[in-house]
Order: structure tokens, then sequence, then C-alpha cells
């Protein structure tokens, strides 16, 4: 019985090692969409499903350098259950006009 019990003890320590060294879930969101709003400058995301976090990205077009670059609204997150608030990004700010959006996850 003592065996018994020293064989057990080592299986739930090392159960707890595995479980301690194990990744984190990795939460995941879906259903996204991105817009461009040429009138106001502005494009955004939001997503629809799942949980976790994500952002909008835009391409951003101006007539000086760097003639191209990427611009980021802030990070938003979306709870399960409910659709996820939008990700906004203006060009005027940035001096440029935004012309494609996407979305990023993290």
């Amino acid at each position: 019985m003592r065996r018994f019990a020293k064989v057990l003890a080592a299986v739930a320590g090392g159960a707890m090692a595995v479980a301690g060294l194990a990744a984190p879930a990795q939460a995941e969101v879906w259903s996204c969409t991105s817009f461009v709003n040429t009138t106001t400058n502005v494009a955004g995301a939001r997503c629809a499903g799942g949980f976790g976090t994500y952002r909008v990205a835009a391409k951003c077009n101006s007539a000086h350098y760097p003639y191209t670059r990427t611009v980021v609204g802030p990070w938003k997150t979306k709870v399960s259950g409910h659709v996820g608030p939008y990700s906004l990004v203006s060009g005027d700010p940035q001096g440029c006009h935004v012309v494609q959006a996407w979305w990023q996850v993290r």
C-alpha cells in the first residue's frame, strides 16, 4: 500500500509539472469585418465571433515620403457572447488617405 501511495504521489507531481509547462490557452476571434470610409478618412474593424483581441490596420497613402504606410487602431477585446467594439483609425492625424483596411489578431 505504501508503494502505491508513492507511485500515486509521483504521478500527481509529474502531472502538475507538465501542467505548469503547458502553453496558455489561445483566444481566437472570427467573423471579422473591416471597412474604409473615404468621406471621413477612417478605417475600422470589428469581430462578431469567438473572444480575444484584435485591431484595425489600414494602408494610408500620402503625397510625400513615405508615400504609403500602415496605420493601426487601438487593440479591442471581444468577450464571448457579444459583438466586439469597433477599432478605428483616422488618416487625418497621420497626414494620409486611408485606402484599404484589414484586421490583426493577437
